[in-house]
C-alpha cells in the first residue's frame, strides 16, 4: 500500500539561499527536506520564487544558466496546491501565503529565515523552524 507523502513548506529566502551557495548549510537543509518530504508550492509562492531569484543582485552567484538549473531542481521536488486557505498571522502580510500553503498542503513544518515568520513559531499545528533548527532535527546521525 502506497503511503501519502509528507509535505513541507520552504520560504523563498531559504530556497534562493540554497542555490546561491551550493555547499552551504542552507543547501544541506534543502537536501534534507527533499530527502524527507515533498515541497509544497502554490501559484503565489512559485511566482515569488521566480521573480525574486531573477533579481540582478544574484547574477554573480548563478551565472548564465544557474537560476534555471536551480529552479528545475526545485521543481522536481514539489507538488502544487490550489490556494484555498487564508491566514492572517504574520506581521508582514506577504508572508501569510506560506502559512496558508502549509494549511492547504497539510504540512506540519514551514522552514523560514524570515524574522516575521519565525516570530510566529507555530500556527494550527504548523511549526515554523529556522534552517538551523530544521537541520538539527533532521541531520543524519
Amino acid at each position: 500500500m502506497k503511503t501519502k507523502p509528507a509535505f513541507i513548506v520552504i520560504d523563498t529566502n531559504v530556497l534562493i539561499s540554497a542555490g546561491l551557495l551550493p555547499q552551504s548549510k542552507t543547501a544541506q537543509v534543502l537536501a534534507l527536506a527533499v530527502a524527507h518530504f515533498v515541497i509544497a508550492q502554490n501559484q503565489d509562492t512559485w511566482h515569488e520564487l521566480e521573480t525574486r531569484i531573477a533579481r540582478p543582485k544574484f547574477d554573480r552567484y548563478f551565472g548564465d544558466s544557474g537560476r534555471l538549473r536551480h529552479l528545475v531542481k526545485i521543481a522536481q521536488s514539489i507538488q502544487g496546491f490550489e490556494v484555498r486557505a487564508a491566514a492572517s498571522v504574520s506581521r508582514d502580510k506577504t508572508d501569510d501565503k506560506f502559512i496558508a500553503l502549509a494549511i492547504d498542503s497539510g504540512a506540519s513544518i514551514l522552514i523560514s529565515g524570515d524574522p516575521d515568520l519565525k516570530e510566529v513559531q507555530a500556527y494550527e499545528g504548523i511549526e515554523i523552524l529556522s534552517p538551523a533548527q530544521f537541520f538539527e532535527r533532521f541531520k543524519p546521525k
